[in-house]
């Protein structure tokens, strides 16, 4: 029986993707660190983000639809890995700029993450 090698390469890119943002969203939360309370945990490609106030934001992906989905206190999202970014299906809103605005939200502080990796200074 022939391989799908199409389809791992693909699933192979999915999971590096995947792991480059779940990187990202931790450098972006480490650099609040010492600054505010934050608290995040991740398991299975689960990520849980617990605020202060106890307010929780969850990214999660979803491998059978190649998504990362977005939970947070106000709404759900879905979002494509689209010319380098991953894009909300309703929106067409990048991933940082709807994280950042929930995350500050829930948060009560004014957090600006970047798609970036940060240098803690």
């Amino acid at each position: 029986m022939k391989k799908n090698t199409n389809f791992t390469q693909i699933n192979n890119n999915f999971y590096r993707l995947v792991d480059d943002l779940f990187l990202k969203i931790e450098d972006n939360l480490n650099f609040y660190d010492d600054k505010i309370d934050i608290d995040y945990e991740v398991q299975d490609y689960v990520m849980t983000i617990t605020f202060l106030n106890k307010s929780i934001i969850v990214v999660n992906k979803q491998e059978s639809l190649r998504q990362i989905w977005l939970a947070t206190k106000f709404n759900a999202y879905h979002f494509n890995y689209k010319i380098d970014k991953w894009i909300c299906n309703r929106s067409n809103k990048d991933f940082w700029e709807i994280f950042e605005k929930s995350c500050s939200i829930q948060s009560n502080e004014n957090l600006i993450f970047t798609a970036f990796k940060r240098i803690k200074k």
